[in-house]
């Protein structure tokens, strides 16, 4: 049913902007971090998103169920992936990665991190730009919660109408 994919698009989007919210939280956290057990200072990380598209996930779901059950569905009409233009239907998060960067070097010679030259390594990390991407997840947060609780709502008038 088209009507209920409207839940999954804002359910994609409010999983996908928590990711979101939990990496820049332990980039600010970590922003005074000079020894990690990779070894140096924190690293700010950083997430990517993926758009999917709705044939994308009804194929690999489709997918999986069957071979799991060793099935081949002989009535399945026609392959998902001929979509001349799908629509995108959610966003994943694909993979989340580390600054490369190089760490901001301050001399702090009695800090027990610091090197031969009493220099500090700390991330790379800037507490305004951080902040500015917190306050757009959250934005992009609370729209997916506004998209979701619209869609509730009409679903309810539906049912209402239906009585």
């Amino acid at each position: 049913m088209a009507f209920l994919n409207s839940f999954d698009i804002s359910g994609y989007g409010l999983s996908a902007q928590r990711v979101r919210v939990n990496t820049i939280s332990a980039n600010i956290a970590n922003a005074h971090t000079t020894r990690t057990d990779e070894g140096g200072p924190y690293r700010r990380k950083e997430v990517v998103f993926k758009a999917q598209n709705f044939d994308t996930l009804l194929n690999r779901a489709l997918n999986e169920t069957t071979q799991s059950l060793g099935y081949s569905d002989p009535l399945r009409e026609g392959d998902f992936n001929n979509s001349v233009n799908p629509a995108i239907m959610s966003v994943i998060v694909d993979k989340i990665v580390q600054d490369d960067r190089q760490p901001k070097m301050k001399y702090e010679p009695s800090h027990p991190d610091a090197d031969a030259s009493g220099y500090v390594a700390y991330p790379n990390i800037n507490p305004v730009v951080e902040m500015a991407d917190l306050v757009e997840a959250t934005r992009s947060y609370q729209a997916n919660v506004a998209a979701f609780e619209s869609a509730k709502n009409m679903a309810n008038s539906a049912l209402t109408l239906l009585q």
